[in-house]
């Protein structure tokens, strides 16, 4: 598994040869700020540093030759007079520890170099062993010598030609490959997608793995969808096409999802399908057991606290189901409601707390939260209080007592602190929830439609209309 990434330089040329000849500065990469590897001098000693490269054995030079790879590329800026803007482009291509040999580093990368810009531009590859990843640079000057035009680095360069070829080259030699590149987002996002976890991109991707397996045409698997509760948008006018969960605001393009989910490979492994017979999963049968009845249970005419526990009942329907895909067979659930199963915990924490003290309206938490505010006031003065009498202790006893009072006090301020973030969290949720669960009684109604049995009197009414 290898991951790129590509900057520009923009920065003096001399200035950057005589930091990089100094090797105090080129021996530990993590010394560099962005500004002193800007530079085009610069990162061509730093990426061919006999420390970093052993001896230069890992040096290669496309298009020109890597003892005097500045001098070529300077002077091919100087034959079309193009010497400013961008002076030239750094990239890496980092392995996974353990993953390559340098000499396959090394190959890979020279590899990688000439497909991508051995046809017009000069390339410096090197390949450093000084860390644990074996890695290689790539110094690309930005002007071609056969006809002076510029590189352009945008969006179609990275991701179209230098990370789609690395991943192509990895897969050639064996190596793996990002299957599903991680999405742009919060870091917490991020790491949650990584680990697993049910975020609305993983749900989505969850449903059409699920839908491809049970299906065999292009028409099943899009029928199948569209009974979840999804649409799609394949308008030739637009550039990408498009699908939309059940109650998601804006449309998500299918290449978001990951190169796997695109129509292109979506029918592909539907089609994969043909040979085999398709396997309907069988229904499993779970009980539960609820006292009291919830049938006239809604949302709007409810309570909070009954809202919450509805909302809290239905996320424990999901995980105990140990999926998060819908079948045919099984109830269908909107990505929303699935992806909110990740934060279930403190969804049964605010329930527990809205149940417990029986807060039924938005007015009655608040006027608790004022209450538990005043309680918080009043410990924490009381525990400073505590600590001026702890300095003024004179006997290990008093101390003992005055730091057993202390504990007691900060005890009672942690539970009232955690009552009043779930407070809180209640107020400026409770609607985001309540259009869930609107969103899901919406779903299921369309899909107990579409499942409604064509009678006699049905097809009537139809012919009537």
């Amino acid at each position: 598994m290898a991951t790129t990434k590509i900057w520009p330089i923009r920065d003096n040329l001399s200035r950057v040869l005589d930091y990089a000849e100094n090797h105090l500065k080129t021996a530990n990469p993590n010394a560099y700020s962005q500004k002193e590897l800007s530079d085009l001098r610069e990162v061509l000693q730093y990426a061919a540093n006999d420390s970093k490269t052993a001896q230069q054995f890992y040096v290669t030079g496309v298009n020109c030759i890597s003892e005097i790879a500045y001098d070529q590329m300077m002077a091919t800026k100087q034959r079309y007079g193009k010497t400013g803007g961008n002076l030239a482009y750094h990239a890496y291509q980092s392995f996974a520890p353990d993953e390559v040999t340098p000499e396959q580093c090394h190959k890979i990368g020279v590899e990688l170099a000439r497909r991508i810009w051995g046809d017009k531009y000069e390339v410096l590859v090197t390949t450093h062993l000084n860390t644990h990843c074996v890695h290689n640079h790539f110094v690309v000057n930005s002007v071609a010598f056969t006809d002076g035009k510029k590189l352009n680095n945008n969006y179609a360069m990275y991701f179209k030609n230098l990370r789609a070829e690395s991943d192509r080259i990895c897969a050639e030699h064996g190596l793996s490959v990002i299957e599903t590149p991680g999405r742009s987002g919060s870091k917490n996002l991020q790491d949650a997608e990584k680990r697993g976890e049910p975020t609305m991109w993983n749900v989505i991707r969850s449903d059409i793995d699920s839908a491809i397996k049970q299906t065999v045409t292009n028409t099943q698997f899009y029928g199948l969808m569209r009974k979840w509760g999804y649409s799609f948008d394949f308008n030739p006018k637009r550039k990408y096409p498009t699908l939309r969960a059940p109650d998601m605001k804006q449309r998500l393009r299918f290449k978001t999802l990951g190169e796997s989910y695109t129509p292109e490979v979506i029918t592909k492994r539907i089609l994969a399908n043909r040979p085999l017979s398709v396997q309907q999963p069988k229904p499993r049968v779970q009980y539960y057991r609820l006292r009291g009845s919830f049938r006239q249970i809604t949302p709007a005419s409810s309570g909070l606290h009954i809202m919450y526990l509805l909302f809290t009942l239905i996320l424990r329907r999901i995980a105990n189901r140990n999926t998060a895909a819908p079948t045919q067979s099984r109830r269908i659930y909107t990505p929303e409601i699935r992806e909110a199963v990740r934060r279930l915990d403190k969804y049964s924490q605010q329930t527990q707390l809205l149940c417990r003290h029986k807060l039924k309206t938005p007015e009655q938490v608040k006027v608790f939260i004022g209450e538990r505010n005043q309680q918080r006031t009043t410990l924490e003065r009381e525990r400073v209080r505590v600590y001026n009498r702890m300095k003024k202790a004179d006997t290990p006893e008093k101390l003992a007592g005055f730091k057993s009072e202390r504990d007691d006090l900060s005890k009672q301020i942690k539970v009232i602190r955690k009552e009043l973030f779930l407070a809180n969290s209640v107020l400026t949720e409770r609607e985001e929830i309540r259009r869930k669960l609107q969103a899901q009684r919406g779903l299921g109604k369309q899909y107990l439609e579409k499942d409604k049995p064509k009678t006699k009197q049905n097809l009537q009414r139809k012919v009537n209309r």
